[in-house]
């Protein structure tokens, strides 16, 4: 397949500062083939880009997709409150198809909001992979292990990164454990030996909440990052998600990581979890990508809503405004996501040779005007209605708005049933 992008406001994400300029975009079966002005190509696909920004589509780091059910269910709680005495109770009852359909809807609003790439966390993975495989979206995935559920779960990581992790899928298979507080030493362990046996990375929750960070303190005598580091976690690639309790004797220990910190703001702040400190993250050196955590803790998937999240918290944080750049942001978006994920070679930046994961943003829009700096317009007034048309590995999966391949209304029927049977 070949799809020619004629009259593109490109912003490539290359540089360490924005590259905006007008251009065409030749897409060949999966890849970027050519960027230049005046492109011919006679058997191509012409979209025509005028008015639209088109930018490297966006790397959620941190997602729960079979949560979707959740939006809005039982707010305004603690976080372990509301795990056990909202959540798990209503999981425990989720069937395979369940989780099908609920991961589905999450693709859904991940591809209509700009993502491209999600990286996810759960229990019955395998229907969660079918769904993302199916929505057309780029994923990594990994079935959730604690001290309770560890066997299958192992068995199932070995069967699925066999099936996926080859050159070229669009699903590749990390190993999971949950929490340093969920997982003994001897489960995180297991995972470590795992994840090397398959050449893999973990992804594992980190320093989330100061309770978290107690019971490490005072079960290990540690933080949850220099536990991790004694179990030899960061030989092997990691995603950490949230990172918010890291001292500055962690901080030491993570410069010299593989993978990063996935960073989910508005989570942080719904369950009043605390404020990552992304500014020095980022100033020593360590990967820092954006995620939105499951929609039960965050109530949207829009990495927009993201984006201006975690620009207002830094510069409140630090009270200095100049913290963090809305470019630094988008960075955290894209590539720098993609770092964290170990997919910097093939995504997060427009380039010749790279995957074609590309979306379009209708900047004729009354709140996107004036235009006096594009990438302040994105990060603090744009939202995921803006994105157009959603390219992933080549394929377009949305075009004017309008999803190919996808029967939104079908989808949406089948998690009404779920909701009607557990909430």
């Amino acid at each position: 397949m070949k799809i020619l992008i004629k009259n593109a406001t490109l912003l490539d994400m290359v540089k360490d500062e924005p590259n905006i300029r007008k251009t065409d975009i030749l897409i060949e079966e999966k890849y970027i083939k050519s960027i230049d002005e005046n492109i011919e190509c006679e058997d191509a696909e012409i979209i025509d880009a005028k008015e639209m920004l088109v930018m490297p589509g966006f790397v959620n780091t941190h997602t729960h997709l079979a949560m979707s059910i959740f939006r809005g269910y039982k707010d305004d709680q603690k976080l372990m409150d509301w795990l056990e005495n909202a959540i798990f109770p209503v999981e425990d009852k989720l069937r395979p198809e369940d989780i099908y359909w609920n991961s589905f809807l999450s693709c859904i609003e991940l591809i209509k909001t700009g993502t491209t790439t999600c990286n996810d966390m759960y229990f019955g993975m395998d229907k969660t992979i079918k769904a993302v495989e199916e929505s057309g979206l780029r994923g990594v995935m990994a079935w959730c292990i604690t001290d309770t559920s560890i066997k299958d779960k192992i068995i199932r990581t070995r069967e699925y990164h066999e099936k996926y992790n080859y050159e070229g899928s669009k699903i590749k298979i990390y190993v999971s454990a949950h929490a340093p507080y969920s997982c003994s030493p001897e489960t995180i362990q297991l995972c470590v030996d795992l994840a090397k046996e398959l050449n893999t990375g973990i992804h594992i929750h980190l320093s989330e909440t100061l309770q978290e960070d107690k019971i490490i303190r005072k079960r290990y005598g540690k933080t949850g990052t220099e536990y991790l580091n004694d179990l030899h976690v960061f030989d092997v690639p990691v995603v950490l998600a949230h990172g918010i309790y890291i001292s500055d004797s962690d901080i030491e220990i993570l410069r010299g990581i593989k993978g990063g910190i996935s960073h989910n703001p508005i989570s942080n702040c719904k369950l009043s979890s605390g404020i990552c400190d992304v500014t020095k993250l980022r100033k020593n050196d360590i990967n820092v990508g954006l995620g939105t955590d499951g929609i039960g803790s965050t109530t949207t998937l829009d990495m927009f809503e993201e984006m201006k999240t975690a620009a207002y918290l830094q510069k409140i944080n630090t009270m200095e405004p100049t913290a963090i750049k809305a470019y630094d942001i988008l960075k955290m978006a894209t590539i720098e996501g993609a770092r964290v994920l170990g997919l910097e070679d093939e995504i997060g930046t427009i380039e010749v040779g790279k995957k074609a994961d590309i979306i379009f943003i209708n900047t004729d829009k009354t709140h996107l005007y004036p235009e006096n700096d594009l990438c302040t317009n994105l990060v603090y007034s744009a939202n995921g209605a803006d994105v157009d048309t959603v390219i992933i590995d080549g394929n377009l999966v949305m075009k004017n708005r309008k999803l190919i391949n996808i029967n939104e209304k079908h989808v949406k029927k089948n998690v009404a049933k779920v909701v009607k049977r557990l909430l």
